[in-house]
């Protein structure tokens, strides 16, 4: 039933078009949905984030194309995360990484949200005694105080019209493409490149599948 799951989140192929070899297609998708439902996929990565490596924490998010197939208007609860942008129907995937660049934390939200206040909302992990590094996208005072509360130091970079100037270890900010190449790493699986499921949380379960994934690949 694993292959199954695995050869779904690289190929993306349709649930009906799965192959005979794994069972009946629908089984497989009962299977599926009562793991997300579970919050199967949510657990095992948390388990995995508690031998996260090293202070710093980075943080970015990623936008996701929307496909046709996936855009439901009358969809009500269950595809929240889709909104609309200027290149069409999206999603933004939002990722906590730690410093040997594997995923401790993952969210959805709209497209169109702003990274900051999908930061500040969204799923985050254990902060206290680490270091934030993120872009410019979340040089906010509000955003740096919530980091406070949360126990976390930041290393942002400000803006050019911030009028009160914020330090910023350039060291640990040259280490920010960490995150990015989670997000390039993520992408290389057609599931999550392009995003083929309605309901978030089926999204978000390949989403964790394939961050389990890489840090099978990336444990030691």
């Amino acid at each position: 039933m694993f292959e199954a799951m695995v050869y779904l989140l690289r190929t993306a192929v349709p649930w009906r078009d799965l192959p005979a070899i794994y069972g009946p297609w629908n089984s497989v998708y009962t299977r599926w949905r009562r793991w997300c439902q579970g919050g199967l996929w949510e657990r095992l990565l948390a388990v995995l984030a508690r031998q996260a490596k090293g202070k710093l924490r980075f943080l970015d998010a990623s936008h996701v194309k929307v496909h046709q197939d996936a855009s439901n208007p009358a969809g009500g609860q269950q595809n929240q995360a889709i909104g609309r942008t200027k290149g069409g129907l999206n999603t933004k995937i939002s990722a906590w990484v730690d410093g040997r660049g594997r995923a401790v934390c993952l969210s959805l939200a709209p497209g169109q949200h702003a990274d900051v206040s999908v930061a500040q909302s969204a799923a985050r992990p254990k902060l206290r005694g680490t270091i934030t590094v993120a872009d410019k996208g979340y040089d906010s005072d509000g955003f740096r105080a919530q980091l406070r509360r949360w126990g976390s130091c930041s290393c942002i970079p400000p803006r050019c019209n911030r009028l009160q100037p914020v330090a910023c270890h350039r060291g640990h900010y040259r280490k920010r493409h960490k995150v990015e190449n989670l997000f390039q790493r993520l992408k290389r699986d057609r599931r999550i490149g392009t995003r083929y499921e309605k309901n978030d949380l089926y999204f978000l379960g390949f989403v964790q599948l394939a961050a389990t994934l890489d840090w099978l690949k990336n444990r030691f």
